[in-house]
Formats: C-alpha cells, sequence, structure tokens
C-alpha cells in the first residue's frame, strides 16, 4: 500500500527518516518548509499550513522542537497518523493530536545493547543503575557551525534536558516510571552556547534507584548504563549497537499502521512524563 505522506521540515533526522521510508518503498511524499526549493524524491512543496492538503495518511513532525506545537494543531485533522520527532514538545503542554496512531520516537528501544538490557533486567534482580551520555557538542556538527545549531539555543529547544531526553526513554522502558526525581542543569563549560551542557538526575521508584549524566562538552564520546545486580555489576555499552535501530524503528511504525494497533511504544502521554522527568517537573 502506499501512504501519502507529509514531512513537516527536512534537517538533518527529517532527511535520515525520509530515506529510511524511500528504502521501505514509499514514495508518494510532500513536505512543508520555509523554502520553496525543489528536493528529490519530494512530490510537492509547501510553505504555509494553509496550502496543505487534508488526506494524509502520516505526517512527520521533524522540524526544531519549539515548533512542534504548532504544526501538530494545525495538521492533526489533516492526518490519520503522526511521526513526532522527540522531544514531543519542549514544554509540557495540552495538544489535540491525528485520530489515529501518535507515536513519538524513541530509537533507542530498538539499540541492540538496549534490548539485551531489558533482557538482562527482565531476568535478573537489579538494584540500581548509573546512566551516562557525555559527548562534545561541536563534532556534531562537523559541516556547520555549532553555535547555530538547536541544540545551542536554549529558545529553540536546545538544552542536554531535551536534546538527550532519548536516555530517559531508555531508562523508563526499562525499569518502568520513576516515584521521585531530583534534577540539576545549568550551563558550566565555554561552549558558545545559550542553552543547558549539562544535567544530572536522581531517579528512583520501589525496585531500583539510579543516576543520569548527561553532558555537551565530554571530549571522549560515552554512551553507557552499569546495572548492579544481585549477583554482579554489568555494563551496557549503547555505542556497540549492531543493528539500524532508526531502520527498525521506520518499520516498527509502519506495521503498526498497517495492522491498526492500538497499544504501541511512546504514544504523547508516555513522551509527556519523559518530558517531565526531562524538565525536573
Amino acid at each position: 500500500m502506499q501512504y501519502k505522506v507529509l514531512f513537516v521540515g527536512l534537517g538533518s533526522i527529517g532527511s535520515k527518516h525520509l530515506n529510511n521510508l524511500l528504502q521501505c518503498g514509499y514514495f508518494n511524499i510532500d513536505a512543508l518548509r520555509t523554502k520553496k526549493e525543489p528536493v528529490k524524491n519530494i512530490n510537492n512543496i509547501f510553505t504555509d499550513y494553509q496550502e496543505v492538503p487534508d488526506d494524509y495518511d502520516i505526517v512527520f513532525i521533524t522540524n526544531p522542537t519549539y515548533l512542534h506545537y504548532e504544526a501538530i494543531s494545525k495538521l492533526a485533522a489533516k492526518t490519520k497518523n503522526m511521526f513526532i520527532e522527540k522531544p514531543v514538545f519542549n514544554k509540557v503542554q495540552k495538544c489535540s493530536f491525528s485520530s489515529g496512531i501518535n507515536y513519538v520516537a524513541c530509537p533507542l528501544r530498538y539499540n541492540s545493547e538496549v534490548i539485551k538490557l531489558k533482557d538482562y533486567v527482565n531476568s535478573n534482580k537489579v538494584y540500581a543503575f548509573r546512566a551516562i551520555c557525555s559527548s562534545y557538542l561541536p563534532e556534531w556538527r562537523k559541516n556547520g557551525d555549532y553555535k547555530n545549531c538547536y541544540s545551542a539555543k536554549s529558545d529553540l529547544g536546545g538544552g542536554v534536558e531535551l536534546d538527550l531526553i532519548h536516555e530517559i526513554d531508555y531508562l523508563k522502558w526499562i525499569f518502568g516510571s520513576f516515584d521521585k526525581v531530583k534534577m540539576l542543569s545549568d550551563k558550566k563549560s565555554d561552549l558558545e552556547i545559550t542553552s543547558h551542557d549539562i544535567a544530572i538526575y536522581l531517579l528512583e521508584n520501589k525496585e531500583v534507584m539510579g543516576s543520569l549524566h548527561l553532558d555537551y562538552f565530554g571530549r571522549k564520546t560515552i554512551r553507557q548504563i552499569e546495572v548492579f545486580a544481585q549477583n554482579e555489576t554489568k555494563t551496557f555499552d549503547l555505542l556497540q549497537n549492531t543493528n539500524d535501530m532508526y531502520m527498525d524503528e521506520m518499520k516498527y511504525f509502519l506495521d503498526l499502521i498497517k495492522n491498526n494497533c492500538k497499544i504501541y511504544n511512546n504514544s504523547p502521554k508516555e513522551a509527556i512524563e519523559s518530558l517531565k522527568i526531562a524538565l525536573g517537573e
């Protein structure tokens, strides 16, 4: 079946999802962008919400986070389903979504190491964890000035709290909801940014207690979690992922639509719970 698709924004993550969609055999694709210039594999380009037709099967919300609310509000009635890039919003707020599947991106759930971690936690008594995601922001943007990217700007939804919300999502997926959350965040390095470059969380529920460290200034890229179990301490290195988690996520999302699933990973309600943790609310 050929779905009629609209992409809102075609930056790096939007282009990644577009390429994966094309590999899955879907080509009836339009885009809503600020510029009207042609884009390969895009049929129609719109620059205003009023130009957008109202008969889409899927809308991909892949524009900057601070624009998500407007995009979702104006397009919910024009599509059956939505794929929303993380985080769902830059602040906790109520919004109307499409009548079908509204999926918020959570690619780390498809990371091979995270899958191993989930299996391990399900079969072992784990008391505590220590997770970290540390990397150097300027090296993310080797083809441009890091100071101009959305990650560097708090008013665009940047900052480690929102940018690295995937870590909170996978921890919540593995260990369940957290009853107690304590969070500190700030700008501590000499990076030329207006957003926070470090956030530290303490997370607890009845089963487990743990910490999460996020930063933009670590010169050695680290993305891992140590779990302290009944009989051992075990480390899972998310950088050792062996699969294409973004493609696996795309296939999962398309299967949801094909099978008209009612229960699925990371609904807006679940994503907003992660957002509250990320913001320390």
